[in-house]
């Protein structure tokens, strides 16, 4: 397992790629990797809400000014 020094940048806690290059997500504590692994999951894609309406707007012919 990897652990930072102090003159090291700080990294936040979280679940990152493993940097075994194994394609699963391994939980890094702040300090050190951890054994708790998790399955890589795919990205999950989030639109505003003003997008969605743009969308809807034009899909209805209705153009808005940009």
């Amino acid at each position: 397992m990897t652990i930072i020094t102090p003159s090291a940048p700080a990294i936040p806690a979280g679940w990152y790629r493993d940097p075994l290059g194994i394609p699963q997500l391994r939980w890094w504590n702040g300090m050190s990797w951890t054994n708790r692994i998790q399955e890589d999951r795919a990205e999950i894609q989030t639109w505003s809400i003003d997008y969605i309406d743009s969308a809807l707007d034009r899909r209805a012919g209705r153009h808005t000014a940009a």
